[in-house]
């Protein structure tokens, strides 16, 4: 009898959470969780129209302000999504568990994958969170969100995953944990954990006709946020390969109207000047069918594929011109800034 019990006890040494019910974990993964507001200066005025701004005493210029959530991980980085920032410029101000108001900068973000890393202006103490494994999350498991909804400092909630892989047409790597913990404005960027205490998603969008919890919440995988760390901080972005086009899913009107005898691809529609797509010779109505072998029959597959590809990468693109079949080799290149390119460009 003595023997099992020292074995029992030896057990949950291991198994510390175990031992410990819901509030004492929120109690000890609270304080990793931070409040993020940011402020924009937006200028008011348009050629021509400065007199009448005067002559009204209309102010010229506008602040915009967003609130959202976010956590520390190692260094005390804090992790939060790319949405909750300003796009350009403007003030980051990360509040504490203890109220603590510190200003904060950006060290890097992706936007495609919306996630972000800040780093405190000020030095000071933090608890990092552990990550979780978020390919081994089962559906129907508990979690918790914790975050800011509506500017309501460190508010807790209570689901389960609802569902993996939800693709919702936010982007290409559409890939979210889906939860009915109820996620509101203030929550994006926020950790969502699972009953040990983990962090095994980043609250991130919601499902709702009122801009309000409707019980459908979207996390991204803790796997793929954390995958993107040491790449952000060395880099201040993800260095992605791109084309340089703008294409769409080759439709079957689309097929009749070019006359095309393929009925599946990407057609091209722009090609950007001097990109590594126009360096390569590839014209406006071609129609791309494959990279390197992976099929692609629409703008997702494309870029899904390219990702696969590090910058400077030679890759072989199969295409369609008229009635001829092409293969053509693509010298990749690193994506320039979103900001400076079209929307849509692959």
């Amino acid at each position: 009898m003595l023997i099992i019990l020292a074995i029992q006890a030896f057990a949950l040494e291991l198994v510390p959470s175990l031992k410990k019910d819901l509030p004492d974990i929120v109690a000890e993964i609270s304080p990793s969780v931070v409040n993020i507001s940011s402020t924009t200066v937006l200028a008011l005025v348009t050629p021509g129209a400065e007199a009448f701004f005067e002559l009204w005493g209309i102010p010229k210029e506008r602040k915009k302000t967003a609130l959202g959530s976010g956590f520390f991980i190692d260094n005390c980085l804090i992790m939060t999504n790319n949405h909750v920032l300003p796009e350009l410029g403007g003030e980051v101000v990360v509040t504490l568990v203890d109220k603590k108001q510190t200003r904060a900068k950006v060290i890097g973000r992706d936007q495609k994958m919306d996630i972000a890393l800040l780093k405190l202006v000020e030095k000071t103490s933090c608890r990092p969170v552990r990550f979780g494994d978020s390919e081994t999350v089962r559906i129907a498991e508990t979690v918790v969100a914790v975050g800011n909804p509506f500017g309501l400092q460190n508010t807790v909630t209570k689901g389960i995953i609802s569902a993996k892989n939800r693709s919702i047409g936010l982007g290409p790597f559409d890939n979210f944990l889906q939860t009915d913990a109820s996620i509101n404005p203030g929550n994006s960027g926020g950790p969502l954990f699972n009953s040990k205490g983990e962090v095994i998603g980043i609250n991130t969008a919601i499902r709702s006709d009122t801009g309000q919890s409707s019980g459908i919440g979207f996390a991204i995988p803790s796997n793929e946020a954390k995958r993107l760390v040491p790449v952000l901080e060395q880099y201040g972005r993800v260095p992605r390969p791109w084309l340089g086009i703008l294409g769409e899913r080759l439709t079957p009107q689309l097929q009749r109207y070019y006359g095309l005898f393929i009925g599946a691809g990407v057609l091209v529609y722009t090609v950007v000047q001097d990109a590594p797509a126009f360096m390569a010779g590839i014209e406006q109505g071609d129609v791309l069918t494959h990279i390197d072998g992976n099929v692609i029959t629409e703008p997702n597959d494309l870029e899904r594929a390219l990702m696969k590809f590090e910058p400077q990468k030679m890759v072989t693109l199969r295409l369609v011109r008229g009635t001829r079949l092409l293969n053509i080799q693509v010298l990749l290149a690193a994506l320039p800034r979103l900001d400076r390119l079209p929307a849509g460009i692959l």
